[in-house]
């Protein structure tokens, strides 16, 4: 506790994360039951944002297909939880058939890269909406009812008690995914999106991690399709997880930040936020969603968190009369003309500051000076 209270960067994530969380719980509070509906929405889309995170932004491989995964999860899970089977135990299931089927796809897949793996899950996708989403088992209980049991005595019957459930399930995936980014398989897949090559000259084996993120971002997305259907109640048409859903899924975690973790939570929040001003002003959501990304595009930064983090900054330095550090570009030459040693040009804007004092920071790796 006395560590958090004396770093003021931790300080400030615990603040705004308790802001945030209390923000969440007290949501159904003071919203009316349409909102609780948006609410529970935005989770659920929140938590494949998650997944998003994880296999894009994280590791660098771009799906276009996790539109099939939700729908995977929403029929699958009328089926478990039609037999009864509780929702723990649903959750479980639903995750591992995700698992299962990202691996039929993954491995196939392992030699490629970059747009040509884009190409293959957009081809996944398309090919699961247009077949196995209109297969005549399928279609037969297109329409059933999904069970809402209820969960550890709190009744799902509800959105509101849906959306406390569903946002259960999302901290856990976030605590989950925030241990895994501090772990070593962390490091690996940054440094697998950074570069294979130099990855694996490092003694990372890139393909079992490729194929793990990829089962977990799955598993993520099938998890919220369980939570889908049963929001909805019933199970949607094949147009409801084509290929404009998976376009929409991804602009979810761009939108909010495709490296960090509240990319996924301001993702689900673009949401619940643009979902009544698009029934306001009569558009489609997905033309709202695009058009947020072109301005998030154009701006430069990580998402809507990228652009908090660079005000909150600028708010902090122009307070506290912090210095800042301009920097300038590297030449390739330089190092060789100075036996191996670059030199970096660095303008500081107001009253120098001793080196001591100064914070190297080269692709997340942070070094005193």
């Amino acid at each position: 506790m006395r560590n958090l209270l004396s770093d003021p960067a931790r300080r400030n994530r615990a603040i705004v994360l308790v802001v945030v969380g209390a923000a969440a719980l007290l949501w159904p509070v003071f919203t009316s039951k349409t909102m609780h509906f948006y609410g529970a929405l935005s989770a659920i889309y929140a938590l494949v944002a998650l997944s998003l995170v994880i296999l894009a932004g994280w590791t660098g491989q771009v799906s276009l297909g996790h539109a099939a995964f939700l729908g995977f999860g929403v029929y699958i899970g009328q089926k478990v939880l039609s037999a009864g089977v509780p929702v723990p135990i649903a959750v479980l299931t639903v995750a591992a058939f995700g698992a299962v089927i990202s691996l039929a796809l993954g491995i196939p897949s392992l030699r490629l890269r970059g747009v040509y793996l884009t190409i293959v899950t957009l081809a996944f996708g398309a090919a699961c909406q247009r077949y196995f989403f209109q297969l005549e088992s399928v279609r037969g209980f297109r329409s059933s009812t999904v069970p809402r049991p209820s969960v550890f005595g709190i009744s799902t019957a509800s959105d509101k008690g849906l959306y406390y459930v569903v946002l259960v399930v999302f901290a856990i995936a976030v605590f989950m995914a925030w241990n895994l980014r501090r772990s070593d398989t962390g490091r690996a897949l940054f440094a697998i999106r950074d570069s294979e090559e130099a990855a694996q000259a490092l003694a990372v084996h890139v393909a079992p991690y490729k194929i793990g993120a990829f089962a977990l971002s799955a598993a993520l997305a099938t998890t919220a399709g369980l939570f889908y259907g049963m929001l909805y109640g019933a199970t949607p048409g094949p147009d409801q997880f084509g290929i404009l859903q998976s376009f929409f899924l991804l602009a979810l975690p761009v939108v909010g930040g495709l490296e960090s973790l509240w990319g996924a939570v301001v993702g689900g929040a673009f949401l619940a936020t643009a979902q009544p001003l698009v029934n306001v002003f009569h558009i489609r959501l997905f033309l709202a969603s695009s058009v947020a990304l072109i301005l998030v595009a154009l701006s430069g930064y990580d998402g809507v968190t990228g652009m908090i983090a660079a005000l909150f900054r600028s708010v902090r330095d122009a307070v506290t009369g912090r210095e800042r550090v301009r920097y300038g570009s590297f030449v390739p030459e330089a190092a060789a003309e100075t036996n191996g040693k670059a030199h970096v040009h660095v303008r500081v804007v107001g009253e120098a500051v001793p080196g001591s004092m100064l914070r190297l920071r080269v692709r997340g790796a942070e070094a005193d000076k």
